[in-house]
């Protein structure tokens, strides 16, 4: 049998040649890792509760002096809130990636709480581990809060 290359067959043979010679993965990739601690008073090292936590992205940073228009902000993820005991948990977030690999190398994570001073903290790669499923995950420890100043 003679297989001409514009034949289906033959083009079966080559797509499949060409996805057994590939590497094979997910195409959903994580772009940014579960965050997990506990925020608390730094003077008291009690726990906080509805401190606002939120991810900052490098656009929120570079655009910080311009207002966002209505679709950026619902773009954006809503901010989490700590537990009674001033615990939180911000949650992995993935992509699709077909052709290419993706992965994040640092995540900023802002800390807000009226009475409080606002806080920022990066945490990178390095710092980071991954859980038995392979999500990416950071453990940031107590965060203390400094009280305003009255």
């Amino acid at each position: 049998m003679k297989l001409s290359l514009a034949s289906p067959m033959a083009l079966a043979l080559l797509a499949a040649g060409f996805l057994t010679a590939c590497k094979s993965h997910s195409p959903s990739q994580y772009i940014s890792p579960r965050v997990t601690g506990r925020v608390i008073d730094a003077r008291t090292h009690q726990p906080i509760e509805g401190v606002y936590v939120r991810r900052i992205t490098g656009e929120q940073r570079y655009r910080s002096m311009e207002p966002m228009k209505g679709a950026q902000q619902i773009q954006l993820p809503a901010p989490i809130r700590t537990r009674e005991d001033g615990t939180f948990v911000v949650d992995s977030t993935q992509a699709l990636a077909f052709f290419r690999t993706v992965g994040w190398y640092s995540v900023t994570l802002s800390y807000e709480h009226s009475g409080y001073q606002s806080f920022e903290a990066s945490y990178s790669l390095s710092q980071s581990t991954n859980t038995p499923s392979g999500e990416p995950w950071v453990n940031a420890g107590d965060i203390p809060l400094e009280p305003v100043s009255k």
